[in-house]
């Protein structure tokens, strides 16, 4: 009998079955990047036909360079317009200012010599007159000081009382002339220390003869409110150390920084409304007292300083405050737009010049002086061409919302 081997073909259904899974997927791909293409066509289409039909809102839109919005949103938002105009500005600068002490009326208090602090007889709040004590400290330095004062006090008198017996022995014709000169002359001498001596215990800021030894009272110089103090007791001064800071606030300085586009226009004379930040209704007067000679590279600003009676104490030394010069110099004949007419847009000074009723086109200009209500256009801006002046606000937060 014949055996028959048959040879077994080998299998090919799960290559087949492969090829029919990859088909699909090449299809959903195909779907996909058709899909992405119309997405992006589609963005594109949107983007520039929105730079050329108006939103569904009624707000204004972009139209190239310009920016439209419809009657209906210029009478909404009270729009108006001014043209710029040639004419005289007297400028009124306003600027930030920081109040400060007047030199001549603060001081600050420490001890001349090593101490340690005993008592202390006023704080921060408490009015002082010139020559009250403010604390008391104990220096040994001071005590070898007036020890030695002491000692040529002694010396002194006995010198004196040398000199007024010899003076009388020689004029009895006891003791030679010379024996009373020499008296005199140790007298003379005695009393020179005792003087010295004396000198050196007020130096040091030590009581006459007759006080406590080794007691030193720091006392206030000038009439005033102890403004700061950094001690406590039993702690070590050294004369470095400013134990006490006493300011008469009657009267203050404010400092301004004035740019140097704004500077000419100031003149010492010229009257400041002074407003603190935190209250902006109450306002103070003051005088323009000196105007900077040197202009500062990195800011091209100078220092401006006001004087302010402060008698009410509205103005506090370190306190941020609004200035007003109201400046003397004369008139200039410039270009010049309503200051409601500047907007900021990037921080950078903006108006909207009408070019159409439906129309305005955002335009940078450089501004110059201003009296407070008109504004001085230095460039950007012709003569005679319309912006907008009430209504910005309405069109600047609604295209850059």
């Amino acid at each position: 009998m014949t055996q028959t081997t048959e040879t077994i073909p080998a299998p090919v259904a799960p290559a087949k079955r492969k090829g029919r899974r990859r088909i699909p997927v090449l299809i959903a791909a195909a779907v996909g990047a058709v899909a992405v293409v119309g997405l992006v066509w589609g963005l594109r289409h949107r983007v520039a036909h929105s730079a050329a039909v108006a939103p569904s809102r009624d707000v204004p839109w972009i139209e190239g360079s310009a920016v439209r919005f419809s009657p209906e949103f210029a009478r909404r938002s009270g729009m108006k317009t001014s043209p710029a105009v040639m004419g005289e500005i007297v400028p009124t600068i306003t600027v930030t200012g920081t109040v400060r002490f007047d030199p001549k009326l603060v001081a600050a208090i420490g001890a001349r010599i090593n101490g340690r602090v005993r008592k202390i007889f006023k704080v921060p709040g408490d009015r002082v007159k010139a020559g009250d004590a403010l604390a008391e400290l104990e220096s040994a330095e001071l005590g070898r000081t007036q020890s030695a004062a002491l000692t040529a006090r002694a010396h002194a008198q006995a010198a004196s009382a040398n000199e007024k017996r010899e003076r009388g022995l020689a004029d009895a014709r006891v003791s030679s002339e010379r024996d009373a000169e020499l008296a005199h002359a140790q007298a003379e001498a005695a009393r020179a220390e005792l003087h010295a001596a004396e000198q050196a215990v007020r130096a040091l800021g030590g009581q006459g003869i007759g006080a406590e030894l080794g007691v030193l009272l720091l006392r206030s110089p000038i009439d005033g409110k102890v403004v700061e103090s950094s001690i406590y007791r039993g702690q070590s001064l050294e004369p470095s150390h400013t134990a006490f800071r006493v300011a008469d606030l009657s009267r203050v300085w404010v400092e301004l920084a004035v740019f140097e586009r704004e500077l000419s226009a100031i003149r010492p004379g010229d009257v400041v409304d002074l407003a603190p930040q935190t209250d902006r209704k109450a306002v103070e007067h003051g005088k323009v007292a000196y105007v900077g000679d040197v202009i500062d590279l990195d800011t091209r600003s100078a220092a401006v300083r006001i004087e302010v009676d402060n008698a009410q104490g509205l103005l506090r030394p370190g306190q941020s405050v609004m200035a007003r010069v109201h400046t003397t110099a004369p008139a200039s004949n410039v270009l010049h737009v309503p200051m409601s007419a500047v907007t900021r847009i990037d921080g950078v000074p903006t108006v909207f010049v009408l070019l159409t009723e439906t129309r305005v086109e955002p335009r940078k200009i450089e501004l110059g002086l201003s009296d407070g209500t008109r504004v001085q256009v230095v460039s950007g801006l012709a003569l005679g061409e319309l912006v907008v002046t009430e209504g910005v606000f309405a069109m600047k937060s609604e295209l850059f919302r």
